[in-house]
């Protein structure tokens, strides 16, 4: 081997160069030292609030559709139209003395079939209309006018009126050659009576008023008593 050159890189005398000292790894500290700031770990927040909140939401939503239910079918009932589809019923020639203007006014354009008589022998006419569905509104109205010719069944028509008056009845001028009306009040009809020669002509008009909430009440009593009056001033004239 040459003698190591002044200047040149190699090996110390002996071969071997000395051992460097690794640095100590220190372990990683568990806790902080003290004096520094403890932080504790946040436990999980418990979800049952939330949970109560989503039933309480859910809950009242429920109760709104429930009311909002029943007003809905409250208002479909009262908004229901009264009466039936057009009968198209035939009805005798007397029943022509009502005006079908007044018809349209009292809401009963609709014939009813099942009150209708024509008994020509008895000299018996009767006419009777109820709402027309769709057409005459939701409260129900009735109107009915019987028509006799007392003379054709062999009667008085002056006895006749007298025998089947009511104790009840009150006396109505300017209609005929006399005329009474009876009025009972609330849930019975207004029911007019007249006399023209031999023939007697009898008016009823009744009715129920629909209700938003709760049953439906009877139709008032004036305006029964209007209707039955403003027929028997077209009747009248013409009997």
């Amino acid at each position: 081997m040459q003698p190591q050159q002044p200047g040149q890189w190699g090996p110390p005398p002996g071969g071997q160069f000395p051992q460097q000292q690794q640095p100590v790894q220190q372990p990683y500290p568990q806790a902080p030292p003290p004096g520094y700031p403890q932080f504790q770990q946040q436990p999980p927040r418990k979800r049952k609030g939330r949970v109560g909140l989503i039933i309480g939401i859910s809950a009242g939503a429920l109760v709104l559709l429930g009311v909002g239910g029943f007003f809905l079918m409250a208002y479909l009932d009262y908004s229901e139209p009264a009466g039936s589809n057009p009968s198209n019923a035939a009805l005798p020639e007397e029943c022509a003395l009502v005006d079908k203007g007044t018809l349209h006014r009292l809401h009963v354009t609709n014939p009813d079939p099942t009150v209708v008589t024509d008994n020509p022998d008895e000299g018996l006419h009767t006419c009777g209309w109820e709402p027309t569905k769709g057409r005459d509104g939701n409260n129900l109205r009735r109107l009915r006018v019987d028509v006799k010719n007392a003379s054709a069944a062999g009667s008085d028509a002056e006895s006749v009126l007298e025998d089947n008056r009511p104790s009840d009845a009150e006396d109505v001028t300017g209609l005929g050659d006399e005329a009474y009306i009876v009025l009972d009040g609330p849930g019975a009809p207004a029911e007019l009576t007249l006399r023209k020669g031999q023939k007697i002509a009898t008016i009823t008009y009744s009715g129920k008023d629909s209700q938003f909430l709760g049953d439906n009440v009877d139709m008032p009593v004036p305006e029964a008593e209007e209707a039955v009056r403003s027929v028997a001033e077209e009747v009248a004239p013409a009997l």
